[in-house]
């Protein structure tokens, strides 16, 4: 029997009076399973027909139904802070950005990373053509910047970049082949107040580490030298300021030249495999027990046991804080939260741990528990702020093997211990066990140097495949990697076999409050390259989704809670390298690729709000049903 009133609302006195009593009793389980099966359009048509038809189109059940089986959602349960199945339904179709609204074609080659910058109004781009730009997001999108490091400083390729929290500068690393050497690294600092300037540059070996902000006028990069004696190779953490004072009325000024060693020594990593250390990222690790969904904050209260249902730990290593589980969340939040110190706990979540400022005997040095700021109490018991003193973690990449990154390792970073160095014995001899032979990687100069004592990882976490891209939550507490997992036996005892890999990339995440592997996993994009030369493969997160590039000419975009594969972003042949949310408005999605161009991805929700002038040119939806 056909349903005479899909497709547009008719009155029932036009039908048939036995059709329509039929559909007027009939039952409304079989109505919502007929239902399910309609396109949203047509489910309009439906809640224009009666009252009834309109009644259950608001049912919470029909909705569930059509999101599992137009978005493939699996999980039964609605996603934290969601209102209903329905707008659900409508954020995955209407506000994920599947739509193409341009194609930007200005770099002369592949390009390699995006970045957006934290207030959300610029991102930068990264290629082979050896320029970095720096667009204005808007409609159309307009470029800012644009420094040629071939024309400048003889680079082959700029290959990462990364803005500073307060967005006044910007940081970009590059690769350089020399004569004697395959590849060198280098970082530059530019200024984005003052025509772009180079304010700073310093070699970074290796170069895969591609360098980070400490801080906001701090960054990281590396020093690499060979230990001729015991074939070991050894990768220094180096601090770099970024230099305060310029004046803007100056005239062109010629780019610094790059400088050699010339950072403050952090850690130093020694491997007799040939690791090295690559991926430099640094998180300020919320403590808290909060679990953040986007920019909603729900406190992760776990349920205690009997025995004890008044505490959390919340790490071996950290403080027991005690809490009222009957207690409301926000009477909670305002018990945990409130510092005169950090605003991240209250006062009594201090102790007097010994740590090295620079203030007189008649202060107390205490060290918040919850983020590791330091702060100090004077002899009248006012709490002394020191907010540039705060512990933060550096997180990098590693692994047994010479060529396989299959461990993440985590090293709490105490801004004001830089230089771990034992002291040369007074004879200096060369036979001091305290002197080695080591090559230095930066210019194959070959030299007696102290033996420096090696750090270890706070935390050495395997994986059990290739490390190809990571990326952290907005809030930090999550860690994103994409990871190519190793296919049959693996021998472990030799350090130079190279692990085959699965051409199945997958997105894992690391819970870096507890370190402990979410189980969540984002599947659907490939890796083809070898693993002697594995691609790296960039990815990013919101706070409803999950993105990658992929080495199928393709980027994948995925639910963040669902974990369900919304759509696909074409591009054309090669690898698609990065891809990058707008952190203020997740609507908005950056592709890049091998294949030159830079895509700009909206939502059909913003779309709509674009001039309908230019709304219309080029506009393309990409892997979502036509049928919706």
């Amino acid at each position: 029997m056909p349903i005479l009133c899909v497709g547009e609302a008719r009155n029932p006195s036009d039908t048939d009076e036995d059709d329509y009593s039929w559909w007027q009793s009939c039952p409304d389980s079989l109505l919502l399973h007929i239902f399910s099966f309609l396109s949203y359009s047509e489910l309009a048509c439906v809640a224009a027909t009666c009252k009834n038809w309109h009644r259950l189109f608001e049912d919470e059940s029909l909705w569930k139904c059509l999101v599992r089986r137009v978005f493939h959602v699996e999980s039964p349960v609605i996603a934290p802070g969601k209102r209903s199945w329905q707008s659900e339904y409508k954020r995955l179709f209407y506000e994920s950005p599947v739509v193409l609204s341009e194609t930007l074609t200005d770099h002369q080659d592949e390009v390699l990373h995006v970045s957006f910058s934290h207030d959300g109004k610029f991102f930068s781009t990264t290629s082979k053509d050896c320029t970095v730009k720096v667009w204005n997001v808007g409609y159309p999108t307009t470029l800012r910047y644009s420094q040629d490091f071939q024309q400048a400083l003889s680079w082959d390729f700029t290959q990462f970049s990364c803005f500073n929290k307060s967005d006044s500068l910007l940081l970009v690393s590059s690769v350089k082949t020399s004569e004697m050497l395959d590849r060198r690294g280098y970082v530059a600092i530019l200024t984005l107040g003052h025509d772009f300037r180079v304010l700073r540059v310093v070699a970074m070996d290796p170069s895969q580490l591609f360098g980070a902000w400490l801080d906001d006028n701090t960054f990281l990069g590396g020093y690499l030298e060979v230990s001729l004696d015991r074939f070991a190779t050894t990768v220094q953490i180096e601090a770099f300021d970024v230099p305060e004072m310029y004046s803007p009325m100056e005239e062109c000024i010629e780019i610094p030249e790059a400088e050699e060693e010339a950072g403050q020594t952090l850690f130093t990593f020694s491997s007799e495999t040939a690791s090295l250390i690559k991926f430099l990222t640094v998180a300020n690790v919320p403590m808290i027990a909060e679990k953040a969904y986007g920019d909603r904050q729900v406190n992760a209260i776990k349920d205690q046991s009997a025995n004890n249902a008044n505490e959390m730990r919340l790490n071996d290593d950290w403080e027991i804080i005690n809490l009222d589980v009957n207690s409301s969340i926000q009477s909670e939040a305002k018990a945990v939260i409130k510092s005169n110190v950090c605003n991240c706990v209250q006062t009594n979540s201090f102790d007097s741990r010994k740590v090295a400022l620079p203030s007189s005997s008649s202060q107390q040095t205490l060290r918040c528990l919850n983020c590791g700021r330091v702060a100090s109490k004077n002899d009248s018991g006012e709490m002394l702020n020191h907010s540039k003193q705060c512990n933060k973690n550096l997180i990098f990449v590693t692994g047994e093997f010479a060529v396989a990154l299959h461990q993440l390792g985590i090293k709490s970073v105490n801004a004001l211990d830089f230089n771990k160095i034992p002291e040369q014995p007074m004879d200096g001899h060369e036979d001091d066990p305290y002197r080695h032979m080591v090559m230095v990687y930066s210019n194959n100069d070959i030299r007696m140097q102290q033996h420096r004592i090696p750090d270890k990882p706070d935390h050495l976490i395997d994986l059990f495949g290739h490390v190809t891209g990571l990326c952290l939550s907005k809030d930090q507490r999550y860690l994103f990697l994409n990871c190519r997992p190793w296919k049959g036996k693996v021998n472990r005892n030799n350090p130079w076999e190279t692990p085959e890999l699965s051409s199945e990339i997958e997105v894992r995440v690391i819970d870096m409050m507890n370190l402990n592997d979410t189980g969540i996993r984002y599947r659907g994009h490939v890796g083809h390259s070898p693993s002697t030369m594995c691609c790296f493969v960039f990815l990013a997160v919101s706070g409803d989704f999950v993105a990658s590039g992929s080495e199928d000419a393709k980027g994948y975009l995925w639910d963040r809670y669902y974990a369900a594969l919304l759509s696909t972003f074409e591009h054309g042949p090669g690898v698609v390298n990065a891809v990058g949310f707008n952190p203020h408005d997740q609507e908005y999605l950056v592709t890049v690729s091998d294949d030159g161009t830079i895509k700009i991805w909206r939502s059909r929700q913003a779309m709509n709000k674009l001039p309908k002038t230019n709304a219309s040119v080029g506009l393309r939806s990409c892997g979502t049903p036509k049928s919706f």
